[in-house]
């Protein structure tokens, strides 16, 4: 997997349109918020071969079930309007809930990328997932529903090519 591939493929997968129209917290606490969740995108893709070896399943099933997740997330992500900003704690605790989680961290974001450790390694899922949460406070609030569709459009085809890779090399 190249680097350019990972870096479209967390990017799409997490969403950051759909993920900015959640948040009303400063761009501050969001980054704190994306550096949390960043930590623990790394810890997991630092153990994504131990996590395989646990699950006892290969790398080619792990892209086949990554790219069905994604196609269904992009699917629902265009069927459904943006969300709302939730309510959170004020301040920098802010950064951990909403920001960390539930919005930054999903469970969608997590599976892409171990799949991305695994195949391209932990320094291009580091950077991809850098670049992923770090659009998030950038996007303009105006653009968040036009720059969602885009984004959920490629992560459709992403994930269709993930399940095409996946099953040629079963």
């Amino acid at each position: 997997m190249s680097v350019l591939l990972a870096v479209l493929l967390l990017v799409t997968a997490h969403n950051p349109p759909r993920r900015r129209a959640e948040l009303t917290n400063r761009p501050q606490v969001i980054l704190a918020g994306g550096a949390l969740t960043l930590a623990v995108l790394v810890i997991l893709g630092g153990a994504g071969d131990s996590i395989l070896d646990a699950l006892d399943i290969s790398a080619p099933t792990l892209r086949v079930a990554v790219g069905l997740v994604l196609a269904a997330r992009g699917l629902l992500d265009l069927a459904r309007r943006l969300p709302v900003p939730g309510d959170g704690l004020d301040g920098m605790k802010g950064a951990i809930v909403p920001v960390f989680f539930p919005v930054l961290l999903r469970p969608e974001l997590a599976l892409a990328a171990v799949s991305v450790a695994v195949d391209g390694g932990l320094g291009a899922m580091t950077f991809g997932a850098a670049v992923a949460l770090g659009l998030v406070p950038a996007v303009p609030r105006r653009y968040c529903r036009v720059l969602s569709v885009v984004a959920s459009t490629l992560l459709v085809a992403l994930a269709v090519d993930r399940i095409i890779d996946g099953v040629f090399a079963l």
